[in-house]
């Protein structure tokens, strides 16, 4: 059974809070493997938008604005990211040349497993729900733990050969177990709720006024 398909995409569809409406894959496998280039939205510009899965990035070309809440990220070609679940964030492109990236959006319940489980109690569901929203991946020697593993996971997307779930899973449990050891040295400051809230209003907002001169 051929589960993981890898999508390339030139829009997104959202909720009218912003949340995205991931129709793609196999909801048993619960991972989605992206790659493409960010021109390849309208203006160069992946709208602000949120799902409750996590998320891995690594642009492979050219410069790219992350944004997250109301703050700004610039990566360069060979940076990566993580965006936690639940965050609103944008990818913009910053140069004229290719903007080439590949990512995953995956459940956190492909690492944590069931409810209540060691791996959910006492490593997914803290990241999830206290650890930081966003990290940026690159020019530190240690990150190279994260490429390493996310590299491993992309290549096996591409063969899907046999039980490649599994080594995707494993390389994405590497993954996560790095995020947790370098955000623990990070203080987590996630937006305010009323923060958040009041983007996740606009948002709405402007949804239901794209007909008008705003």
């Amino acid at each position: 059974m051929r589960c993981s398909m890898i999508r390339s995409m030139s829009s997104i569809t959202t909720d009218p809070h912003g949340k995205e409406l991931i129709r793609d894959g196999n909801a048993m496998y619960g991972v989605l493997v992206n790659r493409g280039d960010i021109h390849q939205f309208p203006a160069g510009y992946l709208t602000s938008h949120w799902h409750r899965e996590f998320e891995i990035f690594v642009l492979d070309e050219g410069e790219v604005r992350v944004g997250i809440g109301e703050q700004n990220y610039d990566l360069q070609a060979g940076d990566g990211c993580f965006i936690n679940s639940g965050v609103i964030h944008s990818f913009t492109t910053l140069v004229t040349t290719p903007c080439r990236y590949r990512s995953f959006v995956f459940a956190p319940e492909v690492i944590g497993g069931a409810p209540g489980s060691v791996y959910d109690v006492a490593y997914v569901r803290p990241l999830q729900e206290k650890g930081a929203p966003f990290l940026r991946l690159g020019g530190n020697p240690e990150d190279t733990t994260y490429f390493t593993a996310f590299d491993r996971a992309f290549a096996a997307s591409e063969t899907e050969e046999y039980a490649h779930e599994f080594r995707v899973r494993n390389a994405l449990s590497e993954v996560v177990l790095y995020l947790i050891k370098k955000g623990a040295a990070v203080e987590p400051h996630f937006m305010p709720a009323i923060q958040e809230q009041r983007l996740k209003e606009m948002l709405l907002w402007i949804n239901e006024n794209l007909a008008q001169n705003i």
